[in-house]
């Protein structure tokens, strides 16, 4: 092998070892800074019982922590279950919050509407959703859930 061959194979194995790595670096950043990570340790997961989710899903945390078409939001009776596709796992653990323990309030993010979703443990994190998803979670819901315009 000479030089230019072994160069380029190093660069090929350097980038699938430092790539990954710079990845979830950048992923478990965003968890912590959004705040998806203390939601996560307030609200341990549990294994939902009978479950209507909503995959493809997206949410606003803090600092403008993006998480567009990540996220899948499941519901059962007791509450909602939160985690986010395979590749943004880093720093993001999935979790779950009791109905009772949910707030929204309606409101207007730059152009679109959103509902504003409140955690009694967590509640300086905001998690907003769009108006549509927060729609949905309240017919899943069956009376146990709505939010505020």
């Amino acid at each position: 092998m000479n030089n230019e061959t072994t160069t380029i194979v190093l660069i090929i194995l350097g980038f699938f070892i430092v790539f990954p790595l710079f990845w979830s670096a950048i992923v478990f950043l965003i968890s912590r800074l959004g705040g998806w990570g203390s939601m996560a340790e307030a609200y341990p997961y549990r294994e939902p019982l009978i479950v209507q989710c909503f995959s493809l899903q997206s949410a606003i945390l803090r600092l403008a922590s993006n998480y567009n078409a990540v996220l899948k939001i499941c519901a059962d009776e007791q509450g909602l279950y939160f985690s986010v596709m395979f590749l943004f796992r880093p720093g993001h653990a999935p979790f779950f919050v009791p109905w009772e323990e949910i707030t929204g309030t309606q409101k207007q993010y730059f152009l679109y509407p959103v509902v504003d979703l409140r955690f009694q443990r967590t509640p300086n994190l905001p998690f907003r959703v769009y108006k549509r998803t927060a729609d949905k979670l309240v017919e899943v819901s069956n009376g146990r859930w709505a939010y505020t315009e």
